[in-house]
């Protein structure tokens, strides 16, 4: 059989299977979800929407298309899909502040029996714009296990996989607000495998403590007591505006069964912000008092709960002091901010912005910079800041060159005693690393980490030793290393979603429990993974 060249269409849809909710032909060549559909809450990948094309069956093929990518969107195409669980999808995720950075991201990735996506590879491709409203001719090219892509006038993306050699089913792929248009696909038609439309991808997230649809939840520091009880500190939507500047109030939930059930949420009865940048964190240390730490103006308030966060102290100055310059600072406590060492003591990681009118769509017009705290007395006082960003302001608060603009560290210890950190750049592409070998007294100049991200890193140590760091880019991101974070795998993508952060600890061996977040509009969201050594594996609810 010969070649043939056909448009893609919806029509009537009975030609197609859709995950998330039906697709609908547009003016232009417009392929889309209809707009109600698009932050609703679906089956397996969250926000992520999918149509498969039940007549369209290749095994090698051309196709050609347009995509429009705004902030915080993907689009892509499926392909030699069997089902709804096993095909490629190749796409394009516009992830954290790449369309602020010019960063433009091809990835290819694969869907299998875990429900997660298998991330095959992720490469920033250069001479193509990221600029939000544009719209980008793509082509890509399948020959056996290659995969060729260009995109634009010069934008090229090549890599090659043999997990799905045979011929399977054309789909599409829309996340968020992303738009494709104008689909020609051109090969010669193989032996369509039998659809079949009762298979569903499998969900492995669920809702962890629910208050109700109409508010949104944060997910800020997640502990769990040595005799397995765990504790959440999230902050829930307190009015009824939106996004960073809707106020939000720190409450404790409460599992008993490793997070399988919640209690309901309930007020932390502690100084509130008004501030999600600046929220109350929470640790365990490791003689076993559980703190609170609460911004203040130019210092740290510290509070000890002998009774499981049900009643605290009279509040505590920590002292915590940045450097200069100080000029209306906005400090933050990252994510993941407290590290227990071997030796006894204690790491806190903050970040500092130096403008007032600092907030996420300004970072890079204010400088941000992360430090270091030491206790050496189960958290009752700290050392001065050491800054890990090296070498930042000289002591007359000049901006020395070399600084990198890096916010919100995570960290863990290695068996050998090194402390390694994960740090979110500005407008870098990559995570960022360093280490200290004297328990965080001193820090080693900071590098390009092994893999990029855009958002807060979470990062734990399992029983076998092996090491998880969760970030966005693409999207819900996690990566394991199995020998000290020497090497990492590529990555699994285990949920879409905007903001993708949150809380992560072991609470089984090498049984990790994650709390995240998607947008302000939605409740967290939590999943289960056992840590194995081919990768990460959902224990599902």
């Amino acid at each position: 059989m010969a070649n043939e060249m056909k448009k893609v269409q919806i029509g009537d849809g009975t030609d197609w299977h859709f995950v998330n909710g039906e697709w609908v032909d547009g003016e232009g060549g417009l392929l889309s979800v209809p707009e109600h559909l698009i932050k609703a809450e679906g089956d397996s990948l969250q926000g992520m929407h999918f149509a498969f094309c039940r007549k369209l069956c290749f095994q090698d093929f051309t196709v050609r298309f347009e995509l429009c990518l705004p902030p915080l969107s993907d689009a892509g195409i499926l392909f030699r899909a069997q089902d709804e669980s096993h095909f490629y999808m190749l796409h394009f995720p516009n992830c954290g502040q790449a369309s602020r950075a010019q960063n433009f991201w091809v990835a290819l990735s694969k869907m299998d029996d875990s429900g997660c996506l298998r991330n095959i590879k992720l490469e920033m491709v250069r001479r193509v714009p990221s600029t939000t409203g544009l719209w980008l001719p793509v082509e890509m090219n399948v020959v056996g296990q290659r995969i060729s892509v260009s995109i634009s006038d010069y934008g090229c993306f090549e890599v090659e996989d043999d997990t799905y050699p045979d011929a399977g089913h054309l789909g599409l792929t829309l996340y968020s607000a992303a738009q494709i248009r104008n689909v020609i696909v051109e090969g010669k038609p193989a032996e369509r495998p039998v659809w079949k439309d009762d298979l569903r991808q499998p969900v492995n997230w669920y809702h962890p403590a629910p208050t109700s649809s109409d508010v949104w939840q944060q997910p800020i520091d997640l502990k769990r007591f040595p005799d397995g009880e765990l504790l959440l500190l999230v902050n829930i939507q307190a009015d009824k505006g939106m996004g960073e500047d809707a106020q939000a109030v720190a409450h404790l939930t409460r599992s008993a069964d490793g997070g399988g059930t919640w209690s309901t949420p309930e007020i932390l009865p502690l100084p509130q912000s008004k501030s999600t940048w600046a929220a109350a964190r929470m640790h365990l240390t490791p003689n076993g008092r559980l703190i609170a730490m609460t911004p203040s103006t130019d210092h740290k308030l510290l509070f000890e709960s002998t009774d499981r966060g049900r009643t605290w102290s009279e509040p505590i100055k920590a002292n915590l002091h940045f450097g200069p310059p100080r000029e209306k600072p906005v400090q933050n406590v990252s994510p993941q901010g407290f590290l227990n060492l071997a030796d006894g003591g204690i790491l806190v990681f903050m970040m500092q912005g130096h403008d007032s009118t600092y907030n996420v769509w300004t970072w890079g017009s204010a400088h941000c910079q992360a430090f270091s705290f030491r206790s050496d007395d189960d958290g009752r006082t700290w050392s001065e800041p050491v800054n890990l960003d090296m070498p930042g302001y000289d002591k007359e608060g000049e901006k020395l060159a070399g600084s990198l603009d890096l916010t919100e560290p995570s960290a863990v210890q290695l068996s050998n005693g090194r402390v390694m950190v994960f740090i979110r750049p500005i407008y870098s592409p990559w995570m960022w690393e360093t280490w200290s070998d004297d328990g965080g007294l001193t820090w080693g100049p900071c590098v390009r980490g092994p893999f990029p991200g855009y958002a807060a890193p979470n990062m734990v140590r399992t029983t076998s030793g092996a090491l998880l760091i969760a970030h966005r880019l693409p999207w819900l991101t996690i990566h394991c290393s199995h020998d000290e974070g020497l090497t990492w795998d590529q990555g699994t993508t285990i949920d879409s979603g905007g903001w993708c952060m949150g809380s992560m600890c072991e609470v089984e061996p090498d049984v990790v429990l994650y709390c995240y977040w998607d947008t302000y509009s939605t409740l967290m969201r939590a999943q289960r993974l056992q840590v194995t050594p081919s990768g990460l594996e959902p224990v599902r609810p």
